[in-house]
């Protein structure tokens, strides 16, 4: 019995320093993953990047025949190159046909009004009320932001491409003519969905890229860049 109890002494000794000498078993720890954003979520931060921008440069290029902005003179709508200035200035060069030529002409979008170079004179003038054209809409919250914010359906994620040097998120979707039109000098059709394709810089979720596709093979292309460079634009 005596023998019995000095084993079970000696026993429960070895047990607390086994334990003692044990080294710490490391816990491992507990992983929170990020959901990745759906493809919709993408552009809707996409559509807050160009409400916070405080400047960009842009160019819209039509693709296929000119695009007819104003009925009365039949001008007819090509390609412009312009710069913006947060919140309501906006300025660009816009190459358009008149009659069968090729004519650029300047317009202004300011606080004070819209102004616009005459094509004979170059002196800057008044534009008419139905200018038809409106490239300060596209800043507005109600232009791109809302487009891609809300405007956009059926969206899939295409893939990771670069444009324009720019490592970019691709999404493809349908986006309704009369959402659309106003960014495109009136020429899409309300109640028709177009194919729309826009490129988002992965780091900023700025857009780079906005494509919309007709049916009939012509397209537009919108591509923004210099995002917040130090752009100030004045009425000459």
């Amino acid at each position: 019995m005596k023998k019995t109890t000095v084993l079970l002494f000696l026993a429960l000794l070895l047990g607390i320093a086994c334990t003692q000498s044990a080294p710490n078993t490391p816990v491992a720890p507990t992983l929170t993953q990020t959901p990745t954003p759906t493809p919709a979520e993408i552009l809707s931060k996409s559509g807050d990047a160009v409400l916070a921008l405080k400047s960009a440069r842009f160019t819209i290029l039509r693709e296929g025949p000119p695009a007819v902005f104003n009925a009365e003179t039949g001008m007819g709508f090509t390609e412009a190159a312009g710069e913006y200035q947060a919140p309501d200035r906006v300025s660009a060069k816009v190459k358009v046909t008149l009659f069968g030529n090729v004519l650029q002409i300047e317009i202004f979008w300011l606080p004070d009004g819209t102004f616009i170079s005459n094509p004979l004179t170059h002196q800057l003038e008044a534009a008419p009320a139905d200018l038809g054209i409106d490239a300060a809409a596209m800043f507005t919250p109600e232009g791109i932001p809302a487009v891609l914010k809300t405007g956009i359906q059926n969206t899939t994620l295409v893939g990771y491409e670069t444009v324009e040097d720019i490592s970019a998120i691709h999404i493809r979707g349908e986006a309704d003519g009369a959402v659309l039109s106003p960014l495109m000098a009136g020429a899409l059709v309300s109640g028709t969905l177009y194919p729309v394709d826009v490129w988002v810089e992965k780091s900023t979720y700025n857009l780079v890229r906005f494509h919309v596709d007709e049916s009939d093979g012509n397209g537009w292309m919108i591509d923004l860049f210099d995002f917040n460079a130090p752009i100030e634009i004045q009425k000459p």
